[in-house]
């Protein structure tokens, strides 16, 4: 199964790439319920990578929901419905972008569901809200999904590190937050974690492990400034080799609010305006508007 181990195998815009290509070749074959499974993961592997900008997969995802209406894969319908919501909420939170068909808890929460599919459907729709609610700036409702996804979700599935590198930042923002300092032992854990998958997956996790890095660090009292500098760039060079532009313009944002608190306001301001660009390439009207008011305030 090319999708259970691509994210430890390939890159994920490759794999995204590949997945695509399954998707145009099973249709062509006459064989859709192929087509749609790859085509749901490939979208699900373009989401959480930025292997397209957000506009251009939300027209792309629109495309499989018509030819979905010819098809009538009810299952495949719900993941890709699953997928459009993450991608119209960030793009601007559904404002213009949303349509009347979403997946609730109620579809996928149902006892009478198929417990193989069925499963797979109540992670992914847990997944999503983690990474939904961690890119808005909920933190309490990311630390709620992601125990939700812990309960039900399989360990060493490529997910679960990328739920433990939002988990172990949102754990780093509550820190910082509420000085809950409880919270760092289980930071360690995470980092621990992330350093194996990303010997294992350099392309995918080793610009996570760096950002984790940098925001623990940046956390230390006593630290050395110009090594959290350091750490902070590390973390975006290695976001923008691996072309997770999203990841890149969030590294930024985090080096400019680490700045900022060490009243750095110049190059607060230099940090926040390369994570408004990644933004901005990404089609994140919801991320370029958080970062806007940054930027104001330091003006």
């Amino acid at each position: 199964n090319y999708y259970m181990g691509a994210g430890h195998l390939d890159s994920y815009q490759l794999g995204a790439n590949q997945l695509r290509k399954a998707f145009s070749s099973g249709l062509s074959s006459g064989n859709s319920n192929t087509a749609f499974y790859c085509a749901g993961h490939g979208t699900h592997f373009s989401t959480i990578s930025a292997e397209t900008d957000l506009p251009s997969l939300l027209l792309q995802i629109d495309y499989y929901l018509r030819l979905l209406e010819i098809y009538k894969s009810e299952m495949a319908k719900k993941f890709i419905l699953c997928y459009r919501e993450t991608v119209s909420t960030l793009i601007d939170r559904g404002q213009t972008t949303a349509i009347d068909a979403k997946l609730s808890y109620t579809d996928v929460s149902d006892p009478g569901r198929d417990p193989g599919t069925g499963n797979k459907l109540l992670e992914m729709f847990y997944f999503h809200q983690v990474f939904r609610n961690y890119w808005l700036g909920y933190s309490e409702r990311c630390h709620h999904y992601v125990q939700k996804c812990f309960a039900i979700s399989k360990p060493g599935h490529f997910f679960i590190y990328v739920i433990k590198f939002y988990h172990g930042l949102n754990s780093l923002d509550m820190i910082k937050k509420q000085a809950n300092y409880s919270k760092s032992i289980e930071v360690d854990e995470i980092i621990a974690s992330m350093k194996v998958v990303a010997s294992q997956s350099e392309s995918n996790f080793r610009n996570k492990l760096e950002l984790l890095e940098a925001e623990q660090y940046g956390v230390t009292g006593g630290h050395i400034v110009a090594v959290a500098f350091h750490a902070y760039n590390t973390a975006i060079a290695s976001a923008q080799k691996a072309k997770f532009v999203h990841e890149q313009g969030l590294a930024c944002e985090k080096a400019g609010f680490y700045c900022k608190r060490m009243k750095y306001n110049e190059k607060s301001l230099m940090y926040f305006n390369q994570a408004r660009e990644c933004y901005e390439k990404w089609g994140s009207s919801v991320k370029v508007d958080f970062i806007q008011k940054e930027l104001s305030k330091l003006m």
